[in-house]
């Protein structure tokens, strides 16, 4: 399996035919048909289901258009890297975050794109454990997730720590902004990431009840719509309020300091950075 069949192969998974494909690959029909079966063949299972008109992928198909979108992502972006590297500061910056991480993400990013306008982005979204994994894989270059990480593995530059804030409708909260004690949270139905689980259940117990989880999430906008609709009660990071802004809903901090969290820009060690990567890292820094 090499570039050339992949590319042949995204383009049929992309125009659900042959034809369609070999048309906008400017070759014949007949050796792209034979480029998808010497593949099949080479791989040893069937990717596609060949109709009177049009083709379905197999789940072998699926998964590999997934990862060939991936690879030639990495290749398109490589190939324009190196063209241009004599040439400035040019070319394709590939990052993932953390779905808190988009707003301190964004205002980097205008501070960056600013000073060097040649650069344009790859984002990739997802939880702290899938930029992990896409930044094993060599897909981005720059990760921003949540705490802990390896650190014999990665560098990292940390953020600023983030309280947790209570986010309720407005049918739910009191006419004030005063912090909410953590006793507040007693016998409410309380939406909570995944991740804040443990964190959360211990304050909780400190303060002598034991909280009412109704929801865990591995998204934090899903539980901010949740507490939107007045199902209870979220518990997210304040950050998560400027990507949800809503008339009807309502941010309260709480009044326990150790209910916050910890973030990290990272990247892999001894792994080659690109220019426009280590320029970007500069932002971070004091």
């Amino acid at each position: 399996m090499d570039i050339r069949q992949l590319r042949y192969f995204l383009a049929i998974a992309e125009e659900g035919q042959i034809s369609g494909a070999a048309k906008r690959l400017h070759i014949a029909q007949p050796p792209l048909s034979q480029q998808l079966k010497q593949l099949e063949t080479e791989l040893g299972v069937q990717l596609v289901e060949r109709g009177s008109r049009k083709i379905q992928l197999t789940e072998a198909g699926r998964a590999l258009r997934n990862r060939a979108e991936q690879i030639l992502d990495l290749v398109n972006t490589t190939e324009k890297e190196i063209k241009e590297f004599d040439a400035g500061v040019k070319g394709t910056l590939a990052i993932g975050t953390v779905a808190s991480g988009a707003v301190p993400l964004a205002e980097h990013i205008r501070s960056f794109h600013a000073q060097y306008p040649g650069i344009d982005y790859l984002l990739w979204e997802g939880e702290t454990e899938r930029i992990i994994r896409l930044l094993n894989d060599g897909v981005i270059e720059i990760g921003l997730v949540r705490l802990p990480v390896d650190t014999a593995v990665f560098d990292s530059i940390p953020l600023p720590k983030e309280p947790l804030v209570a986010a309720m409708n407005s049918s739910w909260a009191e006419d004030c902004d005063a912090p909410i004690p953590v006793t507040g949270l007693a016998q409410k139905p309380l939406l909570i990431h995944r991740r804040h689980q443990a964190m959360i259940m211990k304050t909780c117990r400190e303060a002598g009840f034991e909280p009412t989880i109704l929801c865990k999430a591995d998204d934090p906008r899903s539980i901010l719509a949740w507490a939107d609709a007045g199902i209870g009660i979220a518990i997210a990071t304040a950050s998560l309020a400027r990507l949800f802004p809503s008339p009807s809903l309502r941010y309260r901090q709480i009044d326990a300091p150790d209910l916050e969290t910890a973030a990290a820009v990272v990247w892999l060690r001894n792994r080659y950075l690109s220019t426009a990567a280590r320029h970007f890292l500069d932002t971070f820094r004091p």
